[in-house]
């Protein structure tokens, strides 16, 4: 059995659909009640539990010998990802395969990268068997722009340097290898593109595929974190999240690792494919 936290996010979504593939025993956790139905729906076990019901918690773990953590981007996200991997390793848990961040580590000097690491270090002292998933920013991230392009042609470039984006399904996969086969145990996982693409790289590749002229229009980061602030995300996670971003003008976001090839045996997905795949979503 392998229970997934975060099983209807955009990594845990595509990782429910791999795991079932394989044929997994599986057990997928939501906080909301309005999804059961729908996982239910695919085929395997659901249940509701948050981040904060310990009690609940260690009923999703109960039986269960591997699962897959991730959480979101919010201010308490280190508590949550410590309620689960202690309710996991009393449970009896013998392998568990957390979603952090690109370089994550004790050396880290970013916000995101500290949080991240606090949790990655927990994990490594909880008895547990443990692999690293630390993926870079997701191809999925461009849908949030989708009616924008739609109806103003304009793709807004926040980052303002060259990212080396992941689609999330590769973070899905690499993970479900990571649960599954052989040789995964005590292994970080740093998981990127194949390309570094710009906002102006971006662009041409929605004008080529979609057909039509796209514009790239550059987002002052003040601007994108008053954005953030007026969504709900807290003046802190805004202020890690702009801080994380002003790495790309810098060039610091456009390495590539290979790790999808190495552990997958082929290619990581391609930007251009993903666009073309969601042209509909660009379209209107």
């Amino acid at each position: 059995m392998i229970v997934v936290f975060g099983a209807t996010g955009t990594i845990g979504t595509p990782l429910i659909t791999a795991l079932l593939a394989k044929g997994i025993d599986l057990r997928a956790v939501t906080s909301n009640t309005s999804r059961v139905a729908a996982l239910e729906a695919q085929d395997c076990e659901a249940v509701v539990a948050d981040f904060e019901d310990p009690a609940a918690l260690a009923r999703a773990c109960k039986g269960a010998q591997k699962a897959f953590l991730v959480t979101p981007a919010h201010l308490d996200m280190r508590r949550w990802k410590a309620n689960v991997i202690r309710a996991a390793a009393d449970a009896g848990v013998h392998h568990m395969a957390m979603s952090t961040g690109l370089g994550a580590s004790p050396k880290a000097r970013l916000t995101f990268g500290i949080w991240h690491s606090d949790s990655q270090e927990l994990l490594k002292e909880s008895g547990m068997g443990w692999t690293l998933i630390q993926p870079t920013y997701f191809m999925q991230n461009l849908l949030w722009q989708a009616d924008s392009i739609a109806a103003e042609n304009t793709y807004l470039d926040d980052l303002g340097g060259s990212v080396s984006w992941v689609d999330a399904r590769d973070i899905a996969d690499v993970s479900a290898e990571a649960l599954t086969g052989e040789g995964h145990l005590g292994k970080t996982y740093g998981l990127t593109g194949k390309e570094a693409l710009s906002g102006g790289d971006i662009a041409a590749l929605l004008q080529q595929i979609l057909g039509r002229d796209i514009t790239c229009r550059a987002v002052a980061p003040a601007e994108t974190r008053a954005k953030m602030v007026l969504s709900g995300i807290s003046d802190e996670v805004a202020d890690a999240m702009t801080e994380l971003a002003g790495l790309a003008p810098k060039g610091h976001l456009s390495g590539t690792t290979t790790t999808v090839q190495e552990v997958l045996g082929r290619p990581a997905r391609r930007f251009a494919d993903f666009i073309a795949e969601n042209a509909a979503e660009f379209s209107g």
